[in-house]
């Protein structure tokens, strides 16, 4: 059963870092969402990427801040689907989207404009996906270990 959930859990991070993430925390950041129009596509709002002009240190932080967004994310999937009304729904989304920007900036050596330009990155260019995806494993892994050790 374990097992299964870190195959889950490597999963849904996975798709974070395929997945349109950097949308999300874009709407937090006031200078980056006042050019979307409230109804416009979100991929608008992503900053341009250059094609895999990052450090390891900063791909390493990229991985470590996905991993924090994706806690984040599930805690608060659970709090929105129990919640009926829909202006606490609205208010729970706006609550997690803080939460996922402040996971970011909490991550040394990250900030919610790097990470958004290595999401948009990964999704453009195979390439780092697949370097980002088996970081990712790896760093999976290596916590797997440890839990199983503890």
């Amino acid at each position: 059963m374990k097992r299964n959930g870190i195959l889950l859990k490597s999963t849904v991070i996975a798709a974070l870092i395929a997945a349109p993430v950097a949308p999300v925390l874009a709407q937090t950041a006031p200078e980056t969402a006042t050019e979307t129009a409230p109804g416009a596509a979100p991929m608008q709002a992503a900053p341009e990427a250059p094609a895999a002009d990052f450090s390891e240190a900063q791909l390493t932080s990229f991985i470590d801040a996905a991993m924090q967004v994706q806690d984040v994310q599930e805690d608060y999937a659970a709090r929105i689907d129990g919640t009926a009304e829909p202006e606490g729904k609205q208010a729970l989304v706006q609550e997690a989207q803080q939460e996922m920007a402040s996971a970011v900036e909490e991550t040394e050596g990250m900030d919610v404009q790097t990470y958004n330009q290595i999401s948009a990155a990964a999704q453009a260019d195979p390439e780092l996906n697949e370097r980002l995806l088996a970081m990712l494993q790896t760093k999976q892994q290596d916590g797997a270990g440890a839990t199983m050790t503890e």
